[in-house]
């Protein structure tokens, strides 16, 4: 375990980062030390001397508890040059040994150094995002060691917030479920807010649509096994957000269409199986 001082109380203290930038870091941070780095543990995916990959790191919170919890290489990209910038101040003032480049994984090719290396790649509410998991997960065996193991977490679409409206910061935004209203209800909402890449980012994924069955579909197109399933109720992440404890979906409503609606979170680990053809 590292010796650093705690880089939540380095960041608070600092006077060098805005109020948001303190916040997206340290929920990011909290996160990752208490729920993300244990669980990895007690399955067996991550120990101290590992080398750990973010891909779409943001500020690199999650990355940042991975190097403090003893990673032996922190590597994260992300496509927004100024939150690669805000996770760098941050690192820096936390004497935290991370790699992070602004990069587009799906499009720019990899660092040959990359090539089959981390032992641990973290992918956390990023997959939702892309027009193609299946492309994401190709470029994750690329990076992945062949022993190595990918922690995956997301909305489903269909659960009360999985079209992130929240994004829009209006009023109706904050109604679950409403991402599903018919298009012309959809389109009337999103045009009250006035963030207009919000309203692009909300139109994208409910043309995107990652469904836990769309996701279990990529998993094994792209020769990955699942290790390891949780579906969340209440996400973990709640709880240094609003003080909301995290609360799993019951079992016998895994495998309906309940969790697809009703999950929150869905978090998986994936380990390397046989392509399929």
């Amino acid at each position: 375990m590292s010796t650093l001082p705690d880089p939540v109380e380095l960041v608070k203290q600092s006077d060098a980062f805005a109020p948001h930038e303190r916040y997206y870091w340290g929920y990011q941070f909290l996160l990752a030390t208490h729920v993300l780095v244990p669980l990895l543990r007690q399955q067996g995916v991550f120990r101290e001397g590992m080398r750990v990959f973010e891909f779409g790191c943001g500020e690199a919170g999650v990355l940042g508890a991975f190097a403090h919890a003893g990673a032996q290489e922190t590597v994260g990209a992300d496509i927004s040059a100024y939150r690669i910038e805000v996770g760098r101040r941050i690192a820096g003032v936390c004497g935290l040994p991370l790699q992070l480049e602004v990069r587009d994984l799906l499009s720019d090719s990899l660092p040959s150094a990359w090539h089959h290396h981390f032992d641990v790649v973290l992918l956390r509410d990023v997959i939702e995002h892309l027009d193609s998991p299946s492309k994401a997960l190709q470029v994750v065996r690329e990076l992945l060691s062949p022993c190595g193991a990918v922690l995956v977490t997301f909305p489903p679409y269909y659960s009360p917030f999985g079209g992130h409206q929240h994004l829009l910061q209006t009023r109706s935004g904050m109604i679950p479920w409403v991402h599903v209203l018919p298009k012309p209800l959809f389109e009337w909402i999103i045009r009250r807010s006035s963030r207009p890449a919000d309203q692009e980012e909300v139109r994208r994924l409910r043309h995107i649509r990652l469904t836990i069955r769309r996701f279990e579909q990529a998993v094994h197109q792209t020769g990955f096994v699942v290790a390891h399933r949780s579906l969340y109720l209440l996400r973990p992440v709640f709880r240094f957000k609003f003080g909301l404890p995290a609360l799993q979906l019951p079992a016998i409503l895994s495998g309906s269409i309940l969790a697809e609606m009703c999950a929150m979170e869905a978090l998986y680990i994936l380990r390397l199986g046989r392509q399929e053809n």
